[in-house]
């Protein structure tokens, strides 16, 4: 990643520790994304005094932003940013060709990511549970949380998503606990250290890891590297919490300088899960004696569940406690979405990875027991033809009865070089799940869905539809099409 010339590079700029709440007064470019618009909020909230500013508005973001009074401008320009502001908060997305960025750089105004802006401000005061991983992180942090919010502990947290049980997707005032979601994209423009870097783990959970992200990593040793110095920086008073199966948990654990919970399974478990009961509504299981009943479906949330309790123990929080907390946890946004259009629902879910999508049907199929699972899909194409997205794409989808396949999508969050691989290839994708048996429609454009809805769902199905989440217009027309089908279909329960 190139940086301008003009920027310091992170390690020179002065840290902002010891702000007090109220100050300084920020501006956030790039406010609109999930994570920086949850910190603009959250601060907000707390009293701060935040502008923002993005290439267009969005919902849910910008109503949210609006509610907390953080006037966001449009589309990005120099004069967006308000005389008197302090700090310059850049998103992970803006490029150094970026109006406001060039203006800020120019006018010698303090900047940083909103990883470092958290550390400053909050988190070398606190202690700090880090979830991070490849898929499961924002409900396991969003668990997490939840668990020490019924304990009564009050934590500082950040959740990339919308909690349903919580009420906002962060909050910042200084608690002596804090709860953050990690991811491994770079931080900002010209700082290519993953997010969770910059967090003091006291406790840090890594849900899995997978072959993920080729515009920024090439293998999976190269994101496992990246997980194995996060697991470096831990102190020998805090803990490691890991799922028990695994070549790269297996070497994360072996390199631990703290204790290390390996959750799971299998007889390789120091924490035994052991399933109880699959219902329609919910899944009964015991951790390590400890019986838990949660309002979910599927072996992934399960692990995810079991994983938060192990580190809520770090922090003084019994199993016990936390089995009474998740009983009435209810998820997050987006995440296995459940909306009824007349005799068929839809299971809005944002997974694009093959693991995570295998999950996801397990997960609808124990909620929606002898019904047909329709999986409307819009794939990766990021990564080739030979990358995880294309690769193991169907022996994900096997698990439907239907495959209806939407264009795919390219993500590059960030500038790279091209792939040294042959195109994503929808045809090949399609024929090959059609290969193992699984009926597949290929559905041309956005113009036709209704039709091609109309013409493939009957009474009674599931369809789960996995798409982006920048992608609202897709959702919005899926929306309209079962609109129409609904009054063919019956009447909406």
């Amino acid at each position: 990643m190139s940086r301008n010339a003009a920027s310091p590079p992170p390690s020179a700029r002065p840290r902002l520790i010891g702000l007090p709440p109220g100050a300084p007064r920020l501006h956030f470019i790039g406010v609109c994304g999930k994570g920086m618009g949850a910190i603009a909020i959250a601060l907000a909230d707390a009293g701060w005094t935040v502008s923002g500013s993005d290439e267009d508005t969005y919902p849910p973001m910008d109503l949210l932003l609006g509610r907390s009074g953080v006037r966001v401008a449009t589309p990005y320009a120099a004069a967006n940013i308000p005389a008197g502001t302090d700090l310059v908060v850049v998103g992970k997305r803006i490029r150094e060709d970026n109006p406001e960025l060039r203006a800020a750089i120019a006018r010698g105004m303090s900047y940083c990511s909103f990883p470092a802006l958290l550390r400053d401000a909050f988190l070398t005061r606190s202690r700090n549970a880090v979830i991070a991983g490849g898929l499961g992180k924002t409900t396991t942090t969003a668990m997490l949380a939840w668990i020490l919010e019924r304990a009564g502990r009050a934590p500082d947290y950040f959740i990339g998503g919308l909690p349903r049980d919580l009420a906002a997707p962060a909050r910042f005032v200084g608690a002596d606990l804090s709860v953050l979601e990690g991811d491994e994209y770079a931080s900002c423009f010209d700082d290519p250290a993953p997010k969770f870097e910059k967090y003091p783990a006291e406790a840090l959970v890594v849900t899995n890891l997978v072959e993920d992200h080729p515009d920024l990593y090439g293998d999976e040793d190269a994101v496992t590297r990246v997980f194995a110095a996060a697991v470096a920086r831990l102190p020998a008073s805090g803990c490691l919490v890991v799922p028990d199966s695994g070549d790269a948990a297996d070497a994360l654990a072996a390199s631990s300088p703290c204790p290390v919970w390996r959750v799971g399974f299998s007889e390789r478990a120091t924490v035994p899960i052991d399933i109880l009961a699959r219902t329609a509504t919910e899944t009964g299981f015991n951790v390590a004696g400890t019986d838990f009943r949660l309002r979910m479906a599927g072996r992934m949330n399960v692990l995810n569940a079991a994983m938060a309790a192990v580190a809520a123990r770090q922090f003084g929080v019994s199993l016990a406690e936390s089995s009474g907390a998740l009983a009435s946890f209810t998820g997050v946004a987006r995440r296995q979405e459940r909306l009824t259009f007349g005799a068929i629902d839809l299971i809005v879910d944002k997974a694009t990875h093959p693991q995570a999508l295998g999950g996801l049907i397990d997960s609808v199929r124990q909620s929606n027991p002898g019904r047909r699972i329709v999986s409307l899909i819009r794939p990766r194409a990021t990564g080739g033809r030979h990358w995880v997205y294309q690769r193991d794409l169907p022996a994900a989808l096997a698990g439907a009865d239907v495959v209806l396949l939407l264009a795919a999508y390219e993500h590059n969050p960030e500038p790279s070089a091209p792939l040294p691989d042959a195109a994503f290839d929808l045809e090949l994708l399609g024929a090959e799940i059609a290969r193992g048996g699984t009926p597949v429609h290929f559905l041309p454009g956005p113009a036709a869905i209704a039709d091609d809805l109309a013409a493939l769902l009957a009474g009674g199905d599931v369809v789960v539809l996995t798409l982006p989440e920048q992608d609202i217009g897709t959702l919005s027309r899926v929306k309209a099409a079962l609109s129409v089908l609904a009054h063919d279909t019956g009447p909406a329960r």
